[in-house]
Order: structure tokens, then C-alpha cells, then sequence
């Protein structure tokens, strides 16, 4: 039984010991980017086209960009929906008024009909023009991780 409330408290304290790393603004950050993938998993477009910056752009694996409208019309038009995001690790920083968020996780996509499960990498970055101001996703980025 010692063993055991140990272990728990082992666990807390590591656990614990994460989530200090990252600042209340990381934490924010990151509770942004969870609240991105859920809306991308629930089709919720006002919301995810509310988020993005004017200036947004994303760029895929294969090196393609799109800017806001074109990326937003994509995911009305549903030949392009997300089924499941699995994050599996992220970690944010935030530097004055830019915020990134670097993780890994698996993403379940159906284009144009086909349903794909990808393991990717992806970068996200924030800005906002001042503290007062709401965090924008300026830009994201997604590359597929290779199976060694």
C-alpha cells in the first residue's frame, strides 16, 4: 500500500513538474491549439475561420500553400475532412506577441473521399498585435513522420 500511494505521488510530481515548464501564456497556447483540432474534428468553420489571421497561410507535407480563404473554402467544401486528431506530445512558447506550438500526433483525414491515418509533425504559430488583443494563428505547418 506504501508502494503504491508512492507511485502515485511520483506520478504527481512529475506530471506536475511538465506542466510548469509552461508558463500560463504556454498553457494558453496550447489549450488554443487543442480547442483548433477540435473544431477541425467537429466541422465547427466559424470557429476555425475566426481564429485564423487574415495573413494565415498553411503549408502541407508535399510543400503546397494555401492562404486563409482558399485553406477555409477547402474545409466547406468537405472534400477535405478531419476525422480524428490524436496529439500525442506538444510543447508552446511564447516570445512578446509570437507564440509557437511544435507537437506530434496522429491525424485521420479523408480527402476527396479516401480516409488516411498520418503520423505528423506540425508547427503552429501565433501572433497577436498586443497583450490586450486575442491570440490569430498566423501560420501552420504539417510534415509526415517517417517510419523507422
Amino acid at each position: 500500500m506504501k508502494n503504491k500511494i508512492w507511485g502515485v505521488l511520483l506520478l504527481t510530481f512529475v506530471f506536475n513538474l511538465n506542466l510548469k515548464a509552461q508558463s500560463k501564456e504556454e498553457i494558453e497556447i496550447l489549450n488554443l491549439s487543442t480547442a483548433i483540432f477540435k473544431w477541425e474534428v467537429d466541422n465547427t468553420i466559424d470557429s476555425i475561420e475566426n481564429i485564423f489571421d487574415e495573413k494565415f497561410v498553411v503549408v502541407s507535407g508535399d510543400g503546397k500553400s494555401q492562404n486563409k480563404k482558399d485553406y477555409i473554402s477547402l474545409l466547406r467544401s468537405g472534400n477535405f475532412i478531419h476525422n480524428c486528431i490524436d496529439i500525442s506530445e506538444n510543447t508552446a512558447t511564447v516570445v512578446n506577441n509570437t507564440a509557437t506550438v511544435i507537437g506530434k500526433g496522429v491525424f485521420t483525414v479523408t480527402i476527396s473521399g479516401n480516409k488516411i491515418t498520418l503520423p505528423l509533425s506540425y508547427i503552429e504559430v501565433f501572433t497577436r498585435p498586443n497583450s490586450k488583443e486575442p491570440w490569430k494563428v498566423l501560420a501552420m505547418h504539417a510534415t509526415v513522420l517517417s517510419a523507422h
